[in-house]
């Protein structure tokens, strides 16, 4: 039975670990979070993390015991052989039922903090005594423990065990709010603030870099080849792929994904009628779906640069095709070239609208007998008139750029709608893509766009002038000024 541990009391929380274990399973602890003050609720989950961390390292202890039992050189004669599992990992899932990648994270921690066994049978203190010493006294926790590892672990064969030694130190010191004191004999410590797991991390990641300056080539080689952004399968409606960018690669989308979906950038368009009346709507995508549109206007604004390579001597398109009568009922599907899964009227409309219609009329043969020329396509003057005057999507808080947005016909082409700028406006894919289900209303008056919130917000139910020209704010502010 384990030593019982009792730890300082906080009002309401009356706990201790070990030594309380019944025939049926561990005895409850009697707390009450909820009757608690806000200072007493933060000390106490100071005080659970600090209990967990005393579990964590008889955890970590455990399984590095249970791996060196395990260990392959042993063949048959291994704990996990003989117990019939192919792995210590595998036997550590079943005995505790956590997920894999915990027991892969407390058998990696156990095995590198374990202390060694020479062939003489002498022991040897572990590859880390420091993180060691600190997870087994429970005041390191296991996240910190691991970046501490990993990161130098990865150089310690190139560098040498002194030079990790020197850095291990102060990355314990660091997780732990340790400094020493200039100002007092040699070897004095004072209490400073601990970093937190991440921060560890990061700091390991330094440390690394300085003792290995050189090391980070290889790596870099060995990244250029494993480079890739596949394509996969089609399902649900969706196609699934998998991508491994370079860091600067990845650090260039990151700042792309900032600038546009960042809520320190939120409202700066909007007109004060729209901040008072429509009010920005609360975005119910989630951060993952966001990424996916800034992706989606990422591409139609590069497609459209001019700077894309050509296709046949013109620029690359996407074919999206309907039968006359599908497109006549509303009802049925489409089909975009190169791609399994139909799609949408919704979504043919969409594209219709942004990039135009050619008719094609095939005879029951599959002849071609009528091509017709395309048909409701904004011309690069009309685009640069329309951004000029929109300013961006016309959405109020939608802060994706003008150059990404798409021309969205206010009165459809099958209602007569002209494609002209007094019919055309800036939205943004997403906003283009709902624009028939969001409640969103666009209208244009005398060729100024308008715009009325969705009952759903609350708004007053007035057209209120839409657009983030920064020439028309400034007009109307100088009007309101006089």
């Amino acid at each position: 039975m384990l030593e019982t541990l009792s730890r300082p009391v906080i009002p309401g929380f009356h706990a201790s670990i070990g030594g309380r274990v019944q025939g049926d399973g561990v005895e409850a602890l009697d707390v009450d979070f909820r009757a608690m003050a806000d200072g007493d609720l933060l000390a106490s989950a100071a005080l659970v993390e600090e209990m967990g961390r005393r579990v964590d390292s008889l955890r970590v202890a455990v399984a590095g015991e249970i791996a060196h039992r395990s260990r392959s050189g042993l063949g048959t004669d291994s704990l996990a052989a003989r117990r019939g599992c192919r792995t210590a990992a595998e036997m550590l899932r079943r005995v505790t039922l956590v997920a894999g990648a915990t027991a892969a994270r407390r058998i990696k921690l156990g095995t590198l903090l374990r202390p060694a066994m020479s062939l003489t049978g002498e022991v040897l203190p572990a590859s880390f005594p420091q993180v060691a010493a600190a997870v087994e006294e429970g005041v390191l926790g296991m996240d910190s423990a691991l970046a501490i590892v990993s990161g130098l672990s990865s150089v310690v064969r190139r560098v040498g065990d002194g030079a990790v030694a020197a850095a291990e130190v102060e990355l314990v010191a660091s997780a732990l709010g340790l400094c020493e004191r200039s100002d007092v004999e040699e070897g004095a410590v004072e209490q400073g603030i601990p970093a937190t797991a991440d921060e560890i991390a990061e700091q390991a990641k330094v440390w690394g870099s300085y003792l290995d300056p050189d090391g980070a080539e290889p790596s870099e080689e060995r990244a250029m080849k494993r480079r890739s952004f596949s394509r996969g399968v089609e399902r649900d409606g969706l196609v699934y792929g998998t991508y491994s960018l370079l860091p600067e690669i990845a650090a260039k989308f990151t700042r792309l994904f900032d600038a546009c979906l960042s809520p320190r950038t939120a409202g700066v368009f909007l007109d004060a009628p729209l901040e008072s009346d429509a009010d920005a709507p609360a975005d119910t995508r989630t951060p993952d779906q966001q990424r996916h549109d800034v992706v989606a206007a990422m591409v139609d604004t590069f497609a459209r640069s001019g700077e894309a390579p050509t296709i046949g001597g013109a620029a690359p398109t996407v074919l999206v095709s309907v039968d006359a009568e599908s497109l006549r009922s509303g009802h049925g599907v489409g089909h975009i070239d190169g791609i399994d899964t139909p799609v949408s009227l919704r979504t043919i409309k969409q594209f219709s609208c942004a990039g135009g219609v050619q008719r094609v009329v095939i005879d029951s043969d599959g002849r071609i007998i009528e091509l017709g020329s395309p048909q409701r396509c904004f011309t690069p003057a009309q685009r640069r008139a329309i951004t000029l005057r929109d300013g961006g999507c016309v959405i109020p808080g939608c802060r994706v750029p003008a150059a990404w947005a798409e021309i969205h016909h206010v009165v459809p082409d099958a209602d007569g709608g002209p494609t002209h700028t007094d019919n055309g406006v800036l939205l943004c894919w997403f906003h283009h893509r709902s624009i028939d289900t969001s409640g969103w209303e666009i209208r244009m008056s005398r060729g100024s766009p308008q715009i009325k919130a969705p009952p759903w917000l609350g708004g007053s139910g007035r057209w209120l002038p839409a657009g983030k020209s920064p020439t028309r704010r400034s007009r109307e502010l100088r009007e309101r000024l006089c």
